[in-house]
């Protein structure tokens, strides 16, 4: 029965510790593409998610302004305590009457002071008020608040896309990192071997020791390179945490993509002009500077209103009998010392000003569009450059390997001929980071964040 049971404990604890470790390398190798961490950011991120608030508050606001064309309606009560009552006192009066009609004693026409209003009174009404003509103003302030939320959310897209634009880079700078040290760890892994092979030739007298001093002070050399690019690596990784708000990941999924023939410079200049988060930013300002002239312009108009009173309860009010009122009132102001008129001539600069603004920030935006289009081409010619050097050097590196073995090269030969291709595939890997940063970087100002991401 014993034997029984072992025979099935084992198998079971068997998959128990399949299980475990499966599990511990699933959650120990995480991955983290490019557009999951953009994904991440957009709902993890405290910068971007404090600016979401303030669309949110532009938007309030937006509805809020909605209300001026709506009427108001108030309750209001009053209750008082007059030090005395409000009277008339006739008497003296009375005595000039009673003589006119012939009374001997005035008093008996009685007591002529009159209170008119006892000293506590009270009363409560319902009042409201509606504007039916402003001069144009509330429609000014409605489109006002309009344009104000665009803003607000536009002024979110430009936050955004800085953070996107601060993420491609902070990625793929992980990306050329972590490449970087496979790289190191090669190269250390291959003088290494290089220097073990020298030192067992000196050993056997094939070589002078200076041949295995070469090798080690290369040695020393490569280990201190790729320590360096380990830091580069947790580096890189903390600045995307930070970004993506401190999820934790160990693998980055998204490659390089190799350099391609782009767009043209117009196509590319023509879309930035059209679709740049910055540039809509300064035209809706010139939208909202323009409302700002149409605001002050209305101050030249009457301000007509309805209103109407409803007194629903009184105390001692004997002076008010009426219950209710309805009416219409006007102001219209006719002069104020010129201040309309200045008012509106600085919102007349406002609109030349931000006019001003656009047209430099188009000029901006083509000779930027045109940089970011010359760094493409340079690093795409770069990298098909080196994509030739690469294979050269690896054949010089496999020549420089066997004259050494066969005694007719030096060690400082190979460790050259080593660090040279290692020196063009890191230069391979710089123009892919530069030119996906770039390219990234060109698509984001172009509004075009999901087809890159879609694309790589």
């Amino acid at each position: 029965m014993l034997t029984n049971l072992k025979l099935i404990l084992k198998p079971t604890a068997k998959i128990i510790t399949i299980l475990i470790v499966f599990i511990t390398t699933s959650i120990s190798s995480q991955e983290l593409s490019l557009k999951e961490a953009y994904n991440l950011m957009l709902s993890k991120n405290g910068d971007l998610n404090a600016w979401r608030q303030e669309v949110y508050a532009k938007l309030e606001e937006q509805k809020a302004v909605k209300g001026l064309r709506y009427p108001s309606l108030s309750l209001s009560a009053t209750y008082l305590n007059l030090d005395n009552d409000i009277a008339v006192d006739l008497n003296e009066q009375r005595a000039l009457v009673g003589g006119i009609i012939g009374v001997s004693d005035p008093e008996m026409l009685g007591d002529w002071n009159f209170t008119l209003q006892q000293k506590n009174l009270g009363f409560a009404s319902a009042d409201i008020e509606w504007p039916i003509f402003t001069g144009g103003k509330i429609n000014a302030a409605t489109k006002a608040s309009k344009i104000n939320y665009e803003l607000s959310e536009n002024h979110h897209k430009i936050k955004e896309n800085a953070l996107t634009i601060k993420l491609i880079d902070y990625y793929f700078k992980l990306k050329l990192a972590k490449e970087a040290e496979d790289l190191r760890q090669k190269v250390y892994e291959t003088i290494k071997l290089h220097s073990d092979h020298a030192t067992k030739l000196f050993e056997n007298g094939i070589i002078p020791e200076v041949e295995t001093l070469n090798a080690k002070v290369a040695l020393s050399n490569a280990k201190r390179e790729l320590l360096a690019a380990q830091k580069d690596v947790s580096l890189a990784t903390t600045a995307i945490k930070n970004l993506i708000g401190g999820e934790n990941f160990n693998i980055i999924s998204t490659n390089f993509i190799n350099p391609t023939i782009q767009t043209s410079l117009s196509d590319f200049q023509n879309e930035m002009i059209q679709e740049n988060e910055q540039l809509k930013f300064l035209e809706k300002n010139e939208e909202l500077a323009k409302v700002g002239v149409k605001v002050e312009n209305s101050e030249y108009f009457p301000k007509v209103a309805l209103f109407g009173k409803h007194t629903f309860w009184k105390d001692n009010l004997s002076l008010l009998e009426t219950k209710w009122m309805i009416g219409v009132g006007a102001t219209w102001e006719l002069f104020n010392g010129f201040e309309r008129e200045h008012k509106v001539k600085a919102a007349k600069h406002k609109v030349l000003q931000v006019q001003e603004l656009e047209k430099q920030a188009k000029l901006n935006l083509l000779t930027y569009t045109e940089k970011l289009y010359n760094d493409l081409e340079k690093q795409r010619e770069q990298y098909e450059s080196l994509d030739t050097d690469e294979s050269l050097a690896e054949k010089l590196k496999f020549m420089r390997t066997r004259a050494f073995e066969e005694g007719t090269g030096t060690s400082l030969e190979v460790i050259d001929a080593t660090l040279q291709l290692t020196q063009i595939k890191l230069f391979k890997i710089k123009a892919l980071y530069h030119y996906n940063t770039t390219y990234g970087e060109l698509m984001v100002s172009l509004n075009k964040t999901e087809n890159f991401l879609n694309k790589i």
